[in-house]
């Protein structure tokens, strides 16, 4: 008998908004991803392992996480 088993990561965009990039310093749409880790077992996933979110600088592709209260912020 055996298990096929492993890890799935997803990304998923949330929203996009303009702002400066700490990164190039260009004033430009930040896209505000949210990554999903899940084990899987038979391609079925089963539990969140981890979770989480990035923005994203669309000019030079720098990326930095940010927490919750800054992702509710941004998009409101």
């Amino acid at each position: 008998m055996f298990f096929l088993f492993g890890l799935t990561s997803r990304e998923r965009m949330l929203f996009a908004r303009n702002a400066t990039c700490h990164f190039c310093g260009q004033y430009v749409p930040q896209r505000v991803l949210q990554r999903r880790t899940k084990l899987t077992v038979f391609f079925i996933p089963l539990v969140t392992l981890n979770r989480k979110r990035l923005m994203v600088c669309s000019n030079c592709g720098g990326t930095s996480k940010i927490s919750a209260g800054q992702q509710r912020a941004m998009a409101g």
